[in-house]
């Protein structure tokens, strides 16, 4: 018994400032973030009785004025998808997001490699934390830029 869908949680901060990114291409970023989580959760086989409960997925945006880009760039706008199940296997840990690296039998490997490129584009970084019982997927974005400081380098 796989003890059913996940049960989602969205903590939303609805103050944040406007992130400059293309919508359509953050979205297959959350899309794809929320399928690895919801396939990691299907993976691991859960009771009804477990005492964890259903497995459950986080979806929380926030701002955190401390994450700079390794240029220093300020990137306070976070988006985070969590999940209660088994972690990423130390083996591919380091590597999840290159080209063909997959913890999933039949995986392709190119979800997270997508992932990371699309964020990098866009001025960001991901950050991954896991460990069994839970991971942490973390997306730092920059502010878009105000009219009057579009001049400004």
């Amino acid at each position: 018994q796989r003890g059913g869908a996940p049960r989602m949680v969205a903590e939303y901060d609805p103050s944040l400032p406007p992130a400059l990114v293309d919508p359509d291409r953050m979205m297959q970023v959350a899309l794809n973030l929320l399928r690895n989580a919801t396939e990691a959760l299907a993976r691991e086989a859960r009771s009804p009785a477990d005492p964890r409960g259903p497995a459950l997925i986080r979806l929380r945006t926030h701002y955190d004025g401390s994450v700079r880009a390794e240029d220093g760039a300020a990137l306070p706008l976070q988006m985070e998808i969590e999940d209660d199940g088994p972690g990423i296997p130390d083996a591919i840990a380091d590597q999840i997001f290159e080209p063909f690296v997959s913890g999933r039998e039949n995986g392709t490997g190119l979800g997270l490699a997508l992932v990371g490129k699309i964020v990098t584009e866009h001025g960001g970084r991901i950050h991954v934390d896991s460990r069994p019982g839970r991971t942490v997927f973390r997306v730092s974005l920059p502010i878009a830029r105000q009219p009057a400081e579009q001049g400004e380098s």
